[in-house]
C-alpha cells in the first residue's frame, strides 16, 4: 500500500519496480467513474480471468457474489503476477471495499496487490499489517532525501549541480517528487537552479497551481474552510486549530485530513501536533490572501493569543507581526525582549522593532539596547550607535545618577563590543573595563559581553594565555545567567584559541562540549550554532575528512538560510576548498564566483575577508589566472597586526599572491615577518603554515637545504596540529620536496609517516589541469631511475643533473633561451645539454622529449601517462589519532 499526497511518485515507483521484477501485471488507473461496485467488479474480473486464461464468469450478480466467484476459479499455482489498483482514493463504495477484502483474504501466494492512494484505503489496514502481509510506504518514504535529490539532479541536469544547492531545493520541497521534477525541468544553468530555489520560498508559480488545481479545488467547502484558517500556523494540535478556525469539530476534521492524504504532517517532536507540508501552506496562504484578505489579521490575532496561553512567546509575536499591531508588539517585547535576545532570536527582534516608532524605542532603555544589539549584529555600527546617542539625549534628564551610571554600563558593553567588530582593540578594552566598573542592569548579558570582549581582544594581540583565562570566567559568569548563546560563544573562543595554539584535538573536544551543551538546552538552529558547525568543518578540513567538512558547510548554510545568503560567505569558503581538494574544477568555480558576488556587496570581518580571499588565491593559482592574482594584490586589505591568526592569514594570503607572481624577495619579507610573530606569540598552526610556504618560497628560488629545512620543521609542527590540507595546498611540487626530505633528513617514525601519507595523497589528488608542474630533482630523479617500469635505456645510461633540469623546463614550455636565462648559462650551453639528453634518452625532437617527461613524471605521481584520465578521489583512511567524526546533528 502506498498512501501519500498527489505527486510523490507513488506510481512511477510501482512501475519501476514491477518492471524490474519482470513480472507479470494487471494495471487499472481509477477515476471516480469507477465508483460502481457492479462495473468495478467486472473489470476487474475480466482482467485477472483473461491474464490467467480462466474461462469468463458463469454468473452475473453483485460485486461480492463476482469475487467468490473468481476467488474459487483462481489457480492454485501461477507465474508470480502483480495487480495494481492506482488513485484507489476514487472509490469510496463500500461494497467495492468489501470485495477487496475478500481478495485479500483468500490472496493466492502468486498474487501480489499494489493500492495506490492519496487517502487510507477501507481494506482492513490493521488486521494486514497485525498478520504482517502488508508493506506500507507513505510520504515520507516516498519523499526524496538530500542524495536522492542530488542523485536526480546529477541524472537529469545539463551541468554538475553542487551538493549545497542539491540540500536547498530538498530541503524546500521537503523532497516532494513532482517539485523535484518541475526544477529538473526548469533549470538548464546552475542560475536558473538558483532562481527556481528561490522562488519556492515565496511560492513558485506552477508548483502553487498544480496543488490548488489537484488537491485544493475538489474538497469539499468545510474542509477547505478549514484549511484556510489554520494555514497560517507552522503547527498545531486540535485545541490550537479550534481556537484559530472557530471550528468546533477540528478534531475530526484533523482526522479527516490525515486519512484524506492532504499533506498534513505530524511534528515528530510533540505526539498530536500537526502541520502541513512547506510548499502546500503557501499554497493555502495565497488562496487565503486572494479570496479572504480581510480574515487574515483576525486569524493571526487569534493565533497570537493561542500561543500566549500556551507560553509560547516567540510564536505568539510572529503572529502580532503578521497582524500588524504595534501596541501588541511593544507589550511583547517589553515582557519577552530579553528572553528573545539571550535565545538568539536576533532576525524576529530586528522584524519587530523595524515596526515601532523611534519615538517608542528611545523612551524604552530595554528597546534602545535591543536595537543597537541587533544593528551591531548585523555590522551597522552607525546606526546601533545613533540608537545609543538618542536614548542619551531622551533619557539622562529622567534618570538619577545611579540609574543613569548603570544604563551607561549597559552602553558600554555594546560599545566594547562594536569596537572589537572593527578592530579598535585599546578602546574596546577601555569600553569593557568601563562596563564592567558601571555595573550595569538592564540586560544581565552586558557583564558576560564586557568580559568576553577583554577575553577577545586579548586573543587578538597575542596573550593566549590571558585569554583562555578570561574566556573560562566568562563561560562561568555566562552559565550562572543561564546565557546559553554566551556559553556557546566562550566555548566557541576556546576552541579557537586551541587551534591556534595547534591543538586541534583539543578544539575537537571543546567543540563536543558545545554540541552536548547546545543539545542538552534543547538550542533551535541560531548563527552561533553555525559558528560552532563551521569551525568543526575547518578542523576537519585541515584533518582532510572532506565528506564530514562538507557536511558541516551545509548544515551552517542549513541554519543561516532564514538570515539570507550574505552570512553564507564563509560556509562557501569552506565547500569551495572541499571542491578543490576533490579536483571538481566546475564546483570549485561556482562556489567561488557566489564567494566573489558576497565579497563585492557586502563588509566583512578581516577575519572572514581573509580566510575567503586565501581560498581565491588558492583558485587562481591553480588555474593560473595571474591577471587576477596581480588585480587583487592593487587592492587587497592593508596588512594588519600579525599576532592573530586572521592577520597572519591576511599577509600570508599577500605573501602567496607575490610568490605565485614570481616577486620572492617581496614574498621572502612577509612570511619572515609572519613566522617571527607567530613564533612570539605562540601561533602554532600560523607557524607551520608560515613554515610551509616559506619551503615553496625556497624551493623556487633554488635554495635547496634552506626550503628542506622549513619543510622538517613544518612536518615536526605537524605532528601536533594533525596538519594535511594545509601541506596539500602547494600541490604536486611538495612530492619532489618530501621525498627530498625523507632521503636527506632524518625524521622520526610520525613524521616520516606523515611525509608518507602525503605523497599518497598529493599523487591522489585530482588538479584542474593536466599539465604536470612538477620539478625534477635529485630524489625524483633517484625515484625515476629506481622504478621497475622505467626505460632501460635511462638507467643504463643516465643524464647529468643539468639534463636532468633542462628536460624538466623543456617540458614546462620553455624556448632555449629561456632556459638559458633561467639556468645563468649560454644559449649555445643549452643546445649542447639538449643534444646530449636527446641522445641518451632515444628521442628525435623536443615533442618527444616533452612526451617522455610527462610520461616519467606522470609515473612518480600515480597515474597511467600523460593522457590518463583524471582518477576519482579515493578513500582515505584516516590516522589512528584523529578518527573522522560527522558534525552532530548530520
Amino acid at each position: 500500500m502506498l498512501q501519500a499526497p498527489a505527486g510523490y511518485g507513488k506510481t512511477t515507483l510501482i512501475n519501476g519496480w514491477s518492471q524490474r521484477q519482470d513480472h507479470a501485471c494487471l494495471w487499472y488507473n481509477l477515476d471516480p467513474t469507477d465508483d460502481q461496485p457492479e462495473a468495478f467488479m467486472r473489470c476487474l474480473d475480466e482482467g485477472l480471468r483473461e491474464t490467467l486464461q480462466l474461462q469468463p464468469a458463469a454468473t452475473d450478480g453483485d460485486a461480492g457474489t463476482l469475487m467468490i466467484a473468481l476467488l474459487n476459479d483462481l489457480p492454485e499455482q501461477h507465474e508470480p503476477l502483480l495487480l495494481v489498483l492506482d488513485d484507489y482514493h476514487h472509490i469510496a463504495d463500500p461494497r467495492i471495499d468489501a470485495a477487496l477484502r475478500l481478495l485479500l483474504r483468500h490472496q493466492p501466494d502468486y498474487l501480489g496487490i499494489a493500492v495506490l492512494s492519496r487517502s487510507q484505503p477501507r481494506l482492513g489496514i490493521a488486521e494486514l499489517r497485525v498478520k504482517r502481509r502488508l508493506i506500507e510506504l507513505g510520504s515520507e518514504d516516498l519523499a526524496f532525501d538530500a542524495d536522492e535529490a542530488a542523485a536526480l539532479l546529477a541524472r537529469q541536469l545539463p551541468f554538475e549541480a553542487s551538493r549545497e544547492q542539491a540540500e536547498r531545493l530538498n530541503r524546500r520541497t521537503e523532497g516532494w517528487a513532482s517539485a523535484l521534477q518541475l526544477a529538473c525541468l526548469a533549470s538548464q544553468t546552475p542560475a536558473l537552479l538558483d532562481r527556481f530555489i528561490e522562488a519556492l520560498h515565496a511560492g513558485q508559480r506552477h508548483t502553487l497551481d498544480y496543488l490548488a488545481e489537484e488537491v485544493v479545488a475538489p474538497l469539499p467547502d468545510e474542509l477547505r474552510d478549514f484549511l484556510y484558517r489554520t494555514c497560517i500556523l507552522d503547527r498545531f494540535d486540535a485545541g490550537l486549530a479550534a481556537r484559530v478556525s472557530g471550528e468546533d469539530r477540528a478534531a475530526a476534521l484533523l482526522v479527516q485530513l490525515e486519512r484524506q492524504g492532504l499533506f498534513l504532517q505530524r511534528c515528530d517532536d510533540v505526539p498530536d501536533w500537526y502541520r502541513y507540508q512547506g510548499l502546500f501552506a503557501r499554497c493555502l496562504q495565497q488562496l487565503l490572501a486572494r479570496h479572504r484578505p480581510r480574515e487574515i489579521a483576525e486569524l493571526h490575532l487569534r493565533a497570537c493569543d493561542a500561543w500566549l496561553e500556551l507560553d509560547a512567546p516567540q510564536n505568539a509575536v510572529r503572529h502580532a507581526l503578521a497582524a500588524g499591531d504595534e501596541s501588541r508588539l511593544l507589550a511583547l517585547l517589553l515582557r519577552y525582549g530579553r528572553q528573545f535576545y539571550r535565545d538568539g532570536q536576533l532576525p524576529l527582534l530586528q522584524q519587530c522593532l523595524q515596526r515601532l516608532s523611534d519615538n517608542s524605542i528611545h523612551r524604552q532603555p530595554l528597546l534602545t539596547l535591543l536595537s543597537a544589539w541587533v544593528a551591531q549584529s548585523q555590522h551597522h555600527f552607525e546606526e546601533a550607535e545613533h540608537w545609543l546617542q538618542k536614548a542619551e539625549e531622551t533619557l539622562e534628564p529622567i534618570y538619577n545618577d545611579d540609574e543613569w551610571r548603570a544604563l551607561q554600563g549597559d552602553f558600554c558593553a555594546i560599545r566594547s563590543q562594536m569596537a572589537m567588530n572593527v578592530g579598535a582593540t585599546d578602546s574596546a578594552i577601555e569600553l569593557a573595563d568601563n562596563a564592567l566598573a558601571l555595573n550595569p542592569e538592564h540586560m544581565r548579558s552586558s557583564r558576560t559581553t564586557a568580559l568576553s570582549v577583554l577575553g577577545e581582544a586579548h586573543f587578538v594581540r597575542g596573550n593566549l594565555d590571558e585569554a583562555q583565562r578570561r574566556m573560562v570566567e566568562t563561560e562561568q559568569l555566562a552559565r550562572s545567567h543561564d546565557a546559553s548563546q554566551l556559553v556557546l560563544w566562550t566555548l566557541i573562543q576556546q576552541s579557537e584559541l586551541a587551534i591556534a595554539r595547534g591543538h586541534l584535538q583539543q578544539a575537537y573536544n571543546l567543540q563536543e562540549r558545545a554540541f552536548s551543551y547546545a543539545e542538552t538546552q534543547q538550542l533551535p538552529p541560531n548563527p552561533m550554532l553555525e559558528f560552532l558547525h563551521r569551525i568543526r568543518g575547518q578542523i576537519l578540513w585541515e584533518w582532510y575528512h572532506l565528506e564530514a567538512t562538507e557536511a558541516c558547510a551545509l548544515k551552517g548554510i542549513e541554519i543561516l538560510e532564514p538570515h539570507g545568503e550574505r552570512w553564507f560567505l564563509q560556509c562557501y569558503t569552506l565547500l569551495a576548498k572541499v571542491a578543490h581538494s576533490q579536483g571538481r574544477q566546475s564546483l570549485c568555480a561556482d562556489y567561488v564566483q557566489r564567494m566573489q558576488k558576497l565579497l563585492a556587496r557586502w563588509d566583512y570581518h578581516l577575519d572572514w575577508v581573509a580566510n575567503a580571499q586565501a581560498m581565491l588565491i588558492t583558485y587562481w593559482e591553480e588555474t593560473r589566472d595571474s591577471d587576477s592574482l596581480a588585480r587583487w594584490l592593487d587592492t587587497a586589505p592593508a596588512q594588519a597586526s600579525l599576532t592573530n591568526h586572521f592577520g597572519q592569514c591576511n599577509a600570508r594570503n599577500r605573501a602567496r599572491a607575490l610568490l605565485a607572481l614570481e616577486r620572492h624577495d617581496e614574498a621572502a619579507g612577509i612570511l619572515t615577518a609572519c613566522l617571527d610573530s607567530a613564533e612570539r606569540c605562540a601561533l602554532a598552526m600560523d607557524q607551520n603554515r608560515n613554515h610551509l610556504y616559506l619551503a615553496l618560497l625556497d624551493w623556487h628560488r633554488q635554495q635547496r637545504e634552506a626550503a628542506l629545512d622549513h619543510l622538517q620543521r613544518a612536518l615536526i609542527l605537524a605532528t601536533t596540529t594533525g596538519a594535511l590540507s594545509s601541506f596539500l595546498r602547494l600541490g604536486k611540487p611538495l612530492i619532489v620536496m618530501l621525498k627530498a626530505v625523507i632521503a636527506e633528513r632524518r625524521l622520526d617514525d610520525l613524521e616520516r609517516q606523515r611525509a608518507e601519507r602525503l605523497i599518497g595523497l598529493c599523487q591522489q589528488q585530482r588538479q584542474f589541469s593536466r599539465a604536470i608542474r612538477i620539478t625534477l630533482d635529485e630524489a625524483i630523479i633517484q625515484d625515476i631511475i629506481n622504478r621497475p617500469d622505467v626505460p632501460e635505456l635511462i638507467r643504463t645510461s643516465p643524464l647529468t643533473r643539468r639534463e636532468w633540469q633542462v628536460l624538466s623546463l623543456i617540458h614546462g614550455g620553455l624556448p632555449n633561451e629561456q632556459i638559458a636565462s633561467q639556468l645563468d648559462v649560454a644559449p649555445t650551453t643549452i643546445k649542447t645539454h639538449i643534444r646530449s639528453l636527446y641522445q641518451k634518452l632515444g628521442v628525435a625532437n623536443r615533442a618527444e622529449a616533452i612526451a617522455l617527461a610527462s610520461d616519467l613524471l606522470a609515473k612518480i605521481q600515480g597515474s597511467s601517462g600523460p593522457q590518463a584520465p583524471l582518477r576519482p578521489l579515493l578513500p582515505i583512511s584516516p590516522p589512528a589519532d584523529t578518527p573522522p567524526k560527522a558534525a552532530p546533528g548530520k
